[in-house]
């Protein structure tokens, strides 16, 4: 009978390890790993294009990087195009650039795209499990 208890006890770990984590948890993982990632952008032919600098090592996650960085800023690259062609000074480009972004709140823009992509991301790896 104490056996039977021992085995019973020693076999209920396992089985709580076995449980799926709470998506929370998955989703603090993946927004953890993507704060590692850099990339940078530039206009090319008048887009945006995003290319990653620093990898997390997971293609999606570093996707979600470049791509919130291009949603977010695509609607300025008429605004981008302009500064390139006035062919201003380094300071004066780089000024009227921070300002464009201020403005449009691109960093919030951001944070929000990487959030909502964060969770596709999570529910999709899940859903693949089920």
């Amino acid at each position: 009978m104490l056996m039977a208890a021992l085995a019973l006890a020693a076999a209920q770990p396992a089985a709580e390890t076995t449980a799926e984590p709470p998506a929370d948890n998955e989703i603090t993982v993946v927004a953890n790993r993507l704060r590692d990632w850099a990339g940078r952008w530039k206009l090319r032919k008048g887009a945006i294009a995003c290319k990653t600098t620093r990898s997390t090592g997971d293609k999606a996650i570093d996707a979600i990087g470049c791509n919130a960085l291009v949603q977010c800023l695509t609607p300025l690259a008429p605004q981008f195009s302009a500064l390139e062609k006035a062919k201003l000074s380094q300071e004066e480009t780089a000024s009227r650039a921070r300002a464009l972004h201020e403005e449009a709140k691109v960093w919030e823009c951001v944070t929000d795209r990487r959030s909502d992509a964060i969770a596709a991301l999570v529910a999709a790896r899940r859903s693949k499990r089920s």
